[in-house]
């Protein structure tokens, strides 16, 4: 396949590339057209790299599209690839009254200081879920599933334990036998 045959596939497969990015255009900062100049791209990459390797066009256009796509669109799990622009569509306002309107800095809790608050009243397994819950051991925050694992039981089990957790700190909150930290500095 020539040049000038791969732009016109690019263009007769407009509604599928269109409908793959789909699925990206709220996490990217570019517009639609921007994936389709990429598409056009990986095309003539594609067109050079069939005819090196032998391969199908069609699939090596998809794997460099692909390949050129997550690159240019944010992964908030993984750091290694993406950009970190935020989305054109979320910059449509006049950037200086963006600017100089800045929201009230409201500060995080004490989660350290909240944990060690609501310790008295939890069991000795509800304290050690909350713990690696909320992240406060050198692991940092930990999924059920993580914990589940670290303590060798099933995801279910850890799910229940902190729905007891939190039933027994907002029951011990509403009557006042525990005072959160942030409540005694109003």
């Amino acid at each position: 396949m020539d040049f000038q045959l791969a732009t016109e596939w690019v263009t007769q497969h407009e509604p599928i590339i269109k409908g793959f990015i789909a699925k990206y255009r709220n996490f990217s900062p570019y517009e639609e057209g921007d994936f389709m100049q990429e598409a056009f791209e990986a095309a003539l990459r594609a067109t050079q790299r069939s005819q090196k390797n032998g391969i199908a066009f069609e699939a090596a256009f998809w794997v460099i599209f692909k390949s050129q796509v997550r690159v240019i669109t944010p992964h908030p799990g993984n750091n290694s690839h993406g950009s970190n622009s935020v989305p054109s569509h979320l910059c449509s306002g006049d950037l200086a009254l963006i600017a100089n309107h800045q929201e009230p800095r409201h500060e995080q809790p004490d989660i350290d200081a909240l944990y060690h608050a609501v310790c008295p009243v939890l069991t000795e397994k509800e304290r050690q879920v909350l713990f690696l819950a909320l992240g406060l051991g050198c692991e940092g925050r930990l999924s059920n599933k993580e914990i589940a694992q670290s303590l060798g039981c099933v995801e279910s089990n850890i799910r229940d334990i902190v729905n007891r957790a939190v039933n027994r700190i907002r029951s011990q909150v509403q009557s006042g036998a525990v005072t959160p930290p942030d409540s005694n500095e109003t």
